[in-house]
């Protein structure tokens, strides 16, 4: 049994069946099968394809592009077992059913269980932690953003004009007394 396992940033993974299923579209629209309601993903993101067992995902032109083990994918790649695929910057693993993979998760009603909206939507819940498994890597070519602190940069900033101040005051005080 096929399982999608998706990592969104900060919440809880949520493990999906593709078993049963010929194609199922990603994206943050309520016209995709798995909705991700993350800033990195388009409308319509990605799809996963389910031929006889043979599976396969696309991406649909998505602005920040879809991943299949580190390499930019834009036609059909074939995946299987182990397979590391990342769209935007939601991370997603395939696995074949085994030990670990959280299949209360999925199943075969994809709204039921995933909390979606009843109208054929599949939306993955979200939590606060991310339990990634051990040896996975952020695939993602997008530079992870490190927030400033915005009060430390002010600081420096009245600090660097106070000194400047400093000079200026020093300055005139020389030139004046010289004069």
């Amino acid at each position: 049994m096929a399982t999608i396992t998706i990592y969104v940033p900060d919440h809880e993974p949520v493990a999906y069946d593709l078993d049963g299923y010929e194609q199922l579209t990603v994206g943050r629209s309520e016209d995709a099968d798995i909705i991700l309601d993350h800033d990195s993903l388009s409308g319509s993101h990605a799809v996963l394809q389910n031929n006889d067992g043979s599976l396969s995902v696309s991406d649909l032109g998505s602005t920040n592009g879809t991943y299949v083990n580190g390499e930019q994918i834009t036609e059909a790649v074939a995946i299987g077992e182990g397979s590391q695929i990342t769209f935007g910057n939601v991370e997603s693993v395939i696995s074949g059913g085994e030990a670990g993979v959280d299949e209360s998760a999925g199943g075969s009603d994809f709204a039921a269980s995933a909390g979606g909206s009843g109208y054929g939507a599949h939306a993955a819940e979200l939590s606060d932690v991310s339990n990634q498994p051990d040896g996975f890597s952020n695939l993602s070519p997008i530079e992870k953003v490190e927030k400033k602190d915005t009060l430390a940069t002010i600081a420096v900033l009245l600090g660097v004009v106070a000194i400047l101040a400093a000079i200026a005051v020093a300055g005139i005080a020389t030139t004046m007394s010289a004069g």
